[in-house]
């Protein structure tokens, strides 16, 4: 639904929302705060339809048309070109360029300028707030077959309303990056319609930091825990050396 163009606090998000108007960390988070008040940070979300406004309804600089237009038109010509050709190669690496640029260089409205402003505000008590995660959070993530975690960029604890400005550009051209478009259209028939919401998360004291998930990954036991973690800030994701820990619920010792 990109007819929403208000940003959402996480109060207001729900599971259901999860691929509708943002992604799925910003829902499914929304969602566990209603269920255990307290445990979630606060935090607001920047939906699917702000991207688009923001970013593929403004003026292409071929004054053909918007930024969403021209991709369009770009993706029909590489649709002509053999696959395999090193033609098609280069043509798609210069047109990913160019829309890496245009997006990481979006220059806000100031009506988006605003209500951001308010929503970090109303979240956080200042439109300054002292430390927030940025994290990209799109749409394309739940589909069948997509193992793209921690693909796309996350900003960690990110101070002051300015770094958070610069920040969405970066988040917003994350799936536009080699990698990540890479992974993208391989999971696409309309790549034109890959959208990006940002989750805004108030940051915490961290220990440890990582990834969870409750089973045994190479067999599927739920009675063991595996968990990638880290000490202090850093995460299970590209780019990242985490240790891999079995963890078994009985009290046995862990691997």
């Amino acid at each position: 639904d990109l007819t929403v163009h208000d940003i959402v606090s996480l109060d207001d998000l729900r599971a259901v929302d999860s691929g509708r108007i943002v992604g799925p960390k910003a829902a499914k988070l929304g969602e566990l705060r209603a269920h255990y008040p307290g445990h979630v940070s606060r935090g607001v979300a920047i939906p699917f339809g702000v991207f688009r406004k923001e970013a593929f309804d403004r003026p292409h600089s071929s004054g053909d048309g918007t930024v969403f237009d021209w991709m369009v038109r770009s993706y029909a010509v590489l649709a002509q070109i053999p696959a395999d050709s090193p033609t098609h190669a280069q043509k798609t690496e210069a047109f990913r360029a160019e829309l890496y640029e245009i997006v990481i260089s979006t220059q806000y409205s100031e009506g988006f300028k605003d209500s951001l402003s308010a929503a970090l505000k109303e979240a956080f008590g200042s439109d300054n707030p002292p430390g927030v995660v940025v994290r990209s959070d799109t749409n394309v993530e739940d589909l069948a077959g997509f193992t793209g975690a921690g693909l796309n960029l996350t900003l960690p604890n990110v101070v002051g309303y300015d770094n958070l400005l610069e920040g969405i550009g970066r988040v917003w051209a994350s799936p536009f990056t080699a990698r990540a478009f890479a992974w993208l259209q391989s999971h696409m028939t309309q790549p034109e319609h890959v959208y990006t919401s940002i989750l805004f998360l108030a940051s915490v004291a961290s220990d440890k930091y990582g990834v969870l998930v409750t089973q045994d990954i190479d067999n599927g036991n739920r009675g063991v825990v595996s968990v990638a973690i880290n000490e202090c800030l850093g995460g299970a994701v590209d780019g990242q050396a985490a240790e891999s820990l079995r963890i078994p619920l009985d009290g046995s010792p862990v691997q």
